[in-house]
């Protein structure tokens, strides 16, 4: 593989384990200030929305919850930019010197992929007895209305957000430091750190919900260095949601 950023010389790669350090910090750091977004702006969705016709608050309040949450992410990448051990990351969204057609092709194909393996686990799961987690936890309060905010965030929100920290900033931070299996390989992994939360009450879900985690950064994180352009793993990531999504909700009959 090819590192999809070039570094100029200005200063010296950091040391493997204060990289390290630096993009634990990163990843952390994205998860406390996403919540804390997440939170207030639920706050300001509840107050606003008090006293509205429900069927027309839930869906309003979690597109509300979903663009302030991942917010805290973009916050956390771009502040780590300004500063002198993040000043040389250069994040290149739609990779100039590619073919369109050919990424267009990794798209679907990984897509394609990446639901496939989701299915196959989510199916050892069941026959292991365990309940895997999906984003959503309450099913009482899913609509066609729901699921028509929760598609576009894929792709608009949710993708560009989480992309632009863990690949395009701590995977291109610790490229500087690691080979690019090795960057790939520590983004992955704290990719999937971050998802722990959603574990909290079902812990038993982690034997099918990490390996899936897993294997998606490590895609995306391929992809990523493969092609140069983070605009193909933000589409891999919304397209993969939004397709997961349409599944669960086809699965509890509300599409």
């Amino acid at each position: 593989m090819s590192a999809p950023n070039e570094y100029s010389a200005v200063s010296e790669a950091p040391g493997r384990p204060i990289a390290l350090v630096i993009a634990l910090t990163l990843a952390v750091g994205g998860l406390v200030v996403s919540t804390v977004t997440g939170l207030v702006g639920t706050l300001l969705g509840a107050l606003v929305g008090a006293g509205t016709n429900p069927d027309a608050a839930v869906p309003a309040l979690v597109g509300v919850l979903l663009v302030t949450a991942e917010a805290g992410f973009v916050v956390v990448g771009y502040a780590f930019r300004q500063t002198d051990d993040g000043a040389e990351i250069v994040v290149d969204w739609i990779g100039r010197h590619r073919s369109k057609l050919r990424d267009a092709a990794l798209v679907v194909g990984a897509t394609v992929g990446l639901v496939a393996f989701n299915r196959t686990a989510f199916a050892v799961g069941e026959l292991l007895g365990v309940d895997p987690v999906t984003a959503v936890s309450a099913p009482e309060e899913l609509s066609v209305a729901v699921l028509a905010v929760l598609l576009p965030a894929m792709l608009l929100v949710v993708g560009p957000a989480e992309e632009y920290l863990f690949r395009g900033v701590v995977q291109g931070y610790l490229r500087r430091s690691f080979s690019a299996w090795g960057a790939v390989g520590w983004s992955a992994l704290l990719f999937a750190l971050v998802h722990l939360p959603n574990l909290v009450s079902a812990p038993e879900a982690g034997v099918v919900s990490i390996p899936v985690w897993l294997t998606i950064g490590v895609v995306l994180g391929w992809l990523y260095e493969r092609t140069g352009a983070l605009l193909v793993p933000v589409l891999v990531h919304g397209l993969y949601n939004a397709a997961v999504l349409t599944l669960l909700f086809a699965e509890l009959g509300i599409v």
